[in-house]
């Protein structure tokens, strides 16, 4: 398993990009520090995926808190699958590319710190 460290601090780039990663992500962690507050805003996206779906997304939480992502399973005429009609059909979210972790709305010198487990 690897473990990915993406750091973004409030700024004019409050943005960072791993570099080229391919696999599952199993679990994220976001750790907070020097005070972003309350109304900081952080997301977790592939850069390279078409479908501009975001992986993670916290608006107005300053809370350190671990997160296992999953997406739904879809049929290939894009019917979300279920596992009994009620429940959804999940999987880790599949990574062929540069994650990008955003850091909006956080006071100046706020910043988060995302660790990404990821299975190859």
């Amino acid at each position: 398993m690897d473990l990915i460290k993406l750091t973004a601090v409030a700024s004019d780039a409050s943005e960072d990009l791993s570099l080229h990663v391919r696999g599952l992500i199993q679990k994220v962690r976001l750790v907070y520090s020097n005070n972003p507050g309350a109304l900081s805003a952080v997301t977790l996206s592939a850069v390279e995926d078409g479908e501009g779906e975001l992986i993670v997304n916290r608006p107005n939480s300053a809370s350190n808190i671990t997160l296992y992502p999953r997406r739904q399973v879809q049929d290939q005429a894009g019917n979300f699958l279920t596992l009994d009609g009620l429940r959804p059909l999940c999987e880790p979210y599949a990574v062929n590319g540069r994650l990008k972790l955003s850091l909006h709305q956080a006071n100046p010198g706020g910043q988060c710190i995302a660790w990404v487990w990821l299975t190859r």
